[in-house]
């Protein structure tokens, strides 16, 4: 196989051939040194041992190699001693390799035999770099080149498109099961007078070892593995959800808790293996403790892929996923695998949907809250003592390869979880508010509405190959048909997210921006809906004064909108607001209001003749320099007063807090454009001191050598208009 050779992007252009080292027909090893080039580049002048450096540059010649990053014959060689080569763009040798080396295992080829260096970064060849990729969903040493990933991508594309099918990922914990460890459950399900026996009916139980996390160089003897036992509850219509996307996708499970644990869920889910077969990844394959990525499965192309989740953040919200409301089953407990990934927002929107009477719901929803801080708190404090244990130790017997902190942190931290669940009984513990009623309610009703939802995507999928000639893609498929159910909609979430949290930034406002919705932190003139539990807060009452039209609705509208991908009429969701607001306080708030409309509309003034003034820079007008530093001055330090009023008054109301912190993050804004100008300009002394020659040639006849004293008088002036400009524009960046 004949493979390319290009120079690396990172050289020091322009570079010319000084030396010859090889010639076409040779044979070369990797690392042989195929030439040598020379290079220059601009030093400052120092002309004292303890000056400091000066505006004035010389030009300094230095030479360097390049050595084959692969073994193999040179069949063809495309350069010539004084060859001048300004990018990267020239294939400048044909190496024929005896093996590519594209499948590996254990760091050994699979075809030839040969020992492979895993760090091994070859020449992109077609495009392709021959860096090793990790695809297989059960063994991290087979290892495969990009060329090889997207090949075999392309086979498994072909093949599903012949079956009609695209492919689903599928979380477990919460996504489609309720796993807990909690010995209330088999209590409660051998107690026919418990008021939660018929809701454990069809739970399911496996035990598994824990093995204990031992520090390094521990000579003792080991512990016996901690039997632990768990409890599963399957998602309502779990067997039909399957029964109806089996056919038209190709399912993979991917979770973040242990291989073993994985396993045992799959024999539960799927007891003959027809479902998923071997496509099971668990953290132990996945590379990273704290979060997933579609191409630890599929490398090269995810564009027939969906996932289904209940977290959107482990993913970083990418287009592929549908996330699914959280299936809270045994409430208190949450996912016990979770404490591998990012730690979440203790809001009361994390919990989804409840159909129960609002007072109980209300009561319900403060005592699960309390209990899950609760046991966090222990967890931490237990987590706590286990690393002083560990710190100890290490630092008596420091090992040779130590533990990270963050996994030492994590593998405690899911110990810990367990034994604390064990010890404290949270569903017990929340029954005691329950007295004789259920505190187990099995009504969820996600699965058929996801289904339907995914069967609409394939349909979509499929009628738009059918239709042209480009295979359509699932990451811009689904994110245009996602952005039509809330549409026009601009959400202020009341009483529902913690103080102190950025309002855009929060799972829920992530989630909803993705079906088109914009949130905001205050209430503005684009309000369409405030979202609230309690339509007494301020900013529902201040809404509804200021804009009769916007909508105070309950936070299920939002989730049934989600859940269908539609957008539900909200009739049965609003909410009346119970008392409204002075008039004082409207017309302040209205005050407020049009001074922050005019501080936006001087900060987007300011930003377009910042814009203008960084174009009229690059593009090689000076004439802005004539101006008096009097003036810059003012244009750069012109005060918003308009700003700093608004960040007067001491409320701690939420509404207020939200709308200093937008204000502030918009203020932000202003000196960006100057920090891009200096960059640019930056960038444009630095080509401008490499030649004065404009050559569209990437390989071209070294230019004649000259010092810093030939420049001619001009160029001089010119460093020193150059030398004003960079002092113009440090104060533009301070």
């Amino acid at each position: 196989m004949t493979t390319p050779i290009r120079l690396p992007s990172n050289l020091p252009f322009p570079v010319t051939i000084a030396k010859l080292c090889v010639s076409t027909g040779d044979s070369v090893k990797k690392d042989q040194r195929l030439f040598v080039y020379k290079y220059w580049e601009l030093q400052d002048v120092i002309t004292a041992p303890n000056e400091e450096a000066s505006k004035k540059k010389r030009r300094v010649d230095l030479i360097g190699t390049f050595d084959s990053p692969i073994e193999g014959q040179i069949v063809a060689l495309n350069v010539s001693l004084g060859d001048e080569f300004v990018n990267d763009n020239d294939v400048i040798a044909e190496v024929c390799q005896p093996c590519s080396h594209d499948v590996t295992y254990g760091a050994l080829c699979v075809v030839c035999g040969k020992a492979v260096d895993e760090d091994d970064q070859d020449m992109p060849h077609n495009g392709f770099s021959n860096s090793k990729l990790t695809m297989a969903h059960n063994n991290t040493n087979i290892k495969v080149s990009e060329r090889q990933a997207a090949s075999i991508e392309k086979t498994a594309q072909k093949q599903l498109r012949e079956l009609k099918k695209l492919v689903l990922v599928v979380d477990l914990d919460q996504t489609v099961i309720h796993c807990g460890v909690d010995p209330t459950i088999k209590e409660w399900a051998n107690d026919p007078s418990n008021p939660n026996y018929d809701a454990l009916k069809n739970v399911k139980s496996f035990s598994l070892d824990e093995d204990p996390i031992l520090p390094p160089f521990y000579m003792g003897p080991r512990p016996p593995a901690r039997k632990c036992q768990y409890y599963v509850k399957l998602r309502p219509g779990l067997q039909e959800f399957f029964e109806k996307v089996a056919p038209r996708f190709e399912l993979h499970i991917y979770t973040m808790a242990t291989r073993a644990y994985a396993l045992e869920i799959a024999k539960i889910i799927d007891p003959t293996g027809e479902l998923f077969g071997d496509r099971i990844l668990s953290r132990d394959e996945n590379g990273s403790l704290t979060h997933k990525s579609l191409e630890r499965l599929f490398p090269m192309d995810q564009s027939m892929v969906v996932i289904i989740d209940d977290r959107g953040d482990v993913w970083s919200w990418c287009p592929n996923l549908i996330k699914v409301v959280p299936y809270d089953f045994f409430v208190g407990v949450g996912d016990i695998n979770s404490n591998f990934l990012p730690r979440q927002q203790n809001s009361m929107l994390h919990m989804g949907r409840r159909h129960r009477k609002k007072a109980e719901e209300e009561e319900l929803l403060t005592d699960i809250m309390d209990t899950e801080k609760k046991l966090q708190e222990k967890i931490d404090q237990e987590v706590k003592k286990q690393e002083e244990k560990f710190n100890k130790i290490t630092e008596e017997h420091q090992p040779e390869r130590p533990i990270s902190k963050e996994d030492l942190a994590k593998k405690l931290e899911h110990n810990a979880s367990l034994e604390v669940q064990q010890q404290n009984r949270p569903l017990a513990e929340l029954q005691k508010h329950m007295h004789n009623q259920k505190l187990l309610i099995d009504d969820d009703d996600e699965l058929p509405h996801l289904s339907d939802i995914l069967l609409k995507v394939h349909t979509a999928y499929y009628e738009k190959l059918a239709a042209g000639d480009e295979a359509p893609d699932i990451k811009t498929l689904m994110p245009a048909m996602k952005a039509k159910v809330l549409k026009g909609c601009y959400f202020v979430f009341s009483g529902l997210i913690p103080l102190g949290t950025n309002v855009r930034q929060a799972d829920i406002a992530l989630w909803t921006s993705m079906f088109g919705a914009v949130t905001s932190g205050d209430v503005n003139e684009h309000t369409t809906h405030i979202v609230t539990k309690t339509p007494g807060t301020f900013k529902a009452r201040l809404a509804k004064a200021y804009n009769p039209n916007i909508k105070v609705v309950h936070p299920d509208w939002i989730f049934e909108c989600l859940v269908k991908w539609e957008r539900v009429n909200e009739q049965a969701y609003e909410l009346i607001t119970e008392q409204e607001v002075t008039q004082e306080e409207l017309e302040e708030f209205k005050g407020k209001l049009e001074q922050k409309r005019l501080a936006e509309k001087a900060i987007s003034e300011r930003e377009k003749q910042a814009t203008s003034d960084e174009v009229t820079l690059l593009a090689g007008n000076d004439i802005w320099l004539d101006n008096d530093d009097d003036e810059m001055d003012e244009f750069l330090n012109e005060n918003d007063d308009d700003d700093e009023n608004e960040d007067n008054g001491d409320e701690e109301d939420e509404d207020k807090g939200e709308e200093r912190k937008a204000e502030d993050v918009t203020s932000t804004n202003v000196p960006q454009y100057s920090r891009e100008a200096s960059l640019e300009t930056e960038s444009m002394d630095r080509k401008r001191s490499l030649s004065s020659e404009d050559d569209n040639s990437n390989k071209r006849q070294h230019p004649a050598t000259e010092t810093a004293d030939d420049v001619p008088s001009q160029d001089r002036d010119t460093e020193d208009d150059d030398d004003l400009e960079a002092e113009l524009l440090l104060e533009l960046e301070g």
